[in-house]
């Protein structure tokens, strides 16, 4: 195994021979192989090990093991004791994120170059099966990445078989983990129950299903290289929004599976999108950080505008440069002008806004008010132009939807003694 091992790292992992390394070990079997095997191949390795306190002498045992082996082989050994509390997250994920966080502090304050962990054939295979019960697509079907980052997972063409075997031979010492043993996670009721089975209906069972995970690896390869090819024919970047020609999406097939590709990076699931198609001009959707509108034969896709930040400005009588330019200047008469007020009707400094839910105006040419979200179904804003819509407002009021309509309280009458000229550049 380790001539075996050794000729896969130099076959896909080159520079790790002369990286600054450190390795992922908790104690047991697979990461002490890992770590035995690579402090023969790599002149530079240290051991990073996290105590999450959680099985009481077991988690003090693990250390003391890991310390002492570090100590009769010469490695630097990093030991870190945690806490294992995370608001709203499971005590795995909360100690997998603190685990992979620890790593990266090392190696910023370190210098280490690559992150090894002791992932093998057997976890690549259960994470097949997890992702299968769970309903993924084509991606969950490849299984473990061998390099995410820094993180780099050597141990992933091995089986648990051999490792065991390996350290059995070499008296590589390790600890059993007994919550492993524990079915309540679903990943050791397929390790316990699944795998097993699997490998007495056929004796090459784990083997075909690696065989699987690779040829998977190829095929999401592929799709992957014909979606960028689909996106940069139908993806058109006009400044900050994307335009996609509705007529192109609906003639992909198999829809679902394109739209599901073309989409998901944007957080929107395919069925959402599906039904948009078949909508009318204004209906969206959101995701997280985007939002995807129907335009008039087009989708718009752009990021979606935080509500929360609420963006104003306080406007002078010199005027606004940004976001949008307005020039004032006052006269006695009236002068050529994007739009003319009033001058004694308004109070200095304006604001600049966005619409908020409720606002309302007096529109020049109608009685009564008319709430700003109706003059926008009214024009038949799009979600895009309603987010980029500037109101100007003198206090609570809103004085001009920049560039279209004005609030007839503030224009000139025949009583007007002074003018305030508006050009919109």
């Amino acid at each position: 195994m380790k001539y075996r091992f050794q000729t896969h790292l130099r076959s896909h992992f080159p520079a790790l021979s002369s990286q600054r390394v450190l390795v992922a070990v908790s104690g047991g079997v697979d990461s002490m192989v890992l770590a035995d095997m690579l402090r023969e191949y790599s002149e530079i390795v240290a051991v990073a090990h996290c105590n999450f306190k959680l099985r009481g002498q077991d988690s003090v045992q693990d250390e003391k093991l890991v310390d002492s082996y570090c100590k009769r082989h010469q490695l630097t050994c990093h030991i870190k004791r945690f806490d294992t509390k995370l608001p709203k997250q499971s005590t795995q994920m909360a100690a997998r994120t603190l685990r992979y966080d620890w790593f990266e502090e090392l190696c910023l304050s370190k210098n280490y170059d690559v992150i090894l962990t002791a992932h093998h054939a057997n976890d690549n295979i259960e994470t097949l099966l997890m992702n299968v019960i769970r309903g993924s697509g084509v991606e969950g079907l490849t299984g473990i990445p061998e390099q995410n980052g820094r993180i780099l997972r050597p141990l992933l063409p091995f089986y648990k078989s051999e490792i065991i075997a390996y350290a059995q031979t070499h008296q590589i010492p390790w600890r059993e983990d007994r919550s492993n043993q524990s079915d309540d996670y679903l990943r050791n009721a397929i390790r316990h129950h699944v795998i097993p089975e699997l490998a007495k209906l056929h004796p090459k069972a784990l083997e075909n299903t690696t065989k699987t995970i690779d040829f998977s690896k190829e095929a999401a390869l592929v799709i992957k290289q014909q979606t960028e090819q689909l996106k940069k024919q139908l993806f058109l970047n006009e400044k900050e929004t994307i335009r996609i020609s509705i007529s192109s999406v609906k003639a992909l097939q198999p829809l679902s599976f394109w739209i599901h590709q073309l989409f998901r990076p944007y957080g929107f699931n395919h069925r959402e999108v599906i039904k948009l198609l078949s909508t009318q001009k204004g209906k969206c959707i959101h995701s997280t950080g985007h939002t995807l509108e129907v335009g008039r034969n087009d989708f718009l896709l752009y990021k979606s505008i935080d509500q929360k930040k609420e963006m104003e400005f306080e406007v002078h009588e010199h005027g606004i440069h940004e976001p949008v330019e307005l020039l004032f200047s006052r006269d006695q008469q009236h002068e050529q002008s994007n739009l003319t007020l009033d001058a004694t009707a308004i109070s200095f400094p304006l604001k600049l806004r966005k619409w908020r839910s409720g606002d309302q105006f007096y529109p020049t040419g109608m009685t009564g008010s008319k709430k700003v979200s109706k003059y926008f179904k009214d024009e038949k804003y799009t979600a895009t132009e309603k987010a980029a819509q500037w109101l100007l407002c003198s206090g609570n009021d809103i004085v001009w939807i920049v560039g279209k309509r004005a609030d007839r309280r503030f224009v000139p009458s025949k009583s007007t003694i002074e003018f305030l000229n508006i050009n919109l550049k």
